[in-house]
């Protein structure tokens, strides 16, 4: 989780990257927009992420899939996801599809994961899948982990940046053409 997380930071800083040099040239862009396949791109390079957890669980995070949903104002991501329990040496293997808006917090200036709804999580342990409360245990506790989740917080400098320009709102918006972050007009 913290590396997808970290990866939507990496599309985020691009963005933040891009505005804050238009702010000292020409002027702010009122919308900037990063195309699906530039989020797939910029997502991919962290992967496979391998993560311990508790000590007892190695877990392995490969092969992330983005897709827009501009219909519903969301993203999806899949990812392939297998564990290996250290002490017995067993290994699980799964999936796990959710998506997610994202926002703008102004009060901290922080990027953070919104609405998170896991839409598919599968383990296969020994052979068998994964099913009924354990299934929606790992779900519920993804979307409480994530929900609300800065994955960015923009810099002091950048943040005053902005300022100067007389910006301290913005939306994010899922559209397709990409993920867009439109600007507020300058005060």
């Amino acid at each position: 989780m913290q590396t997808y997380c970290r990866s939507l930071a990496l599309v985020v800083m691009a963005v933040m990257t891009f505005v804050l040099s238009a702010c000292a040239g020409l002027g702010v862009p009122r919308e900037v927009t990063l195309s699906q396949g530039d989020l797939q791109r910029l997502v991919e390079r962290q992967f496979p992420c391998e993560r311990r957890l508790l000590e007892v669980l190695d877990v392995s995070l490969a092969r992330p899939v983005i897709r827009l949903a501009p219909e519903r104002n969301r993203i999806v991501t899949e990812l392939d996801l297998s564990a290996v329990e250290r002490l017995s040496g067993s290994t699980v293997r799964g999936s796990l599809a959710l998506d997610h808006a994202l926002r703008y917090e102004p009060s901290d200036a922080s990027i953070r994961l919104a609405n998170v709804k896991v839409q598919d999580f599968r383990l296969d342990v020994a052979g068998t899948a994964l099913s009924g409360q354990g299934a929606r245990l790992g779900a519920l506790l993804t979307e409480r982990l994530l929900d609300d989740f800065v994955v960015y917080r923009i810099k002091d400098d950048q943040r005053e940046a902005l300022r100067r320009a007389g910006i301290d709102k913005a939306d994010i918006a899922v559209t397709s053409r990409g993920v867009e972050l439109r600007f507020a007009e300058p005060r």
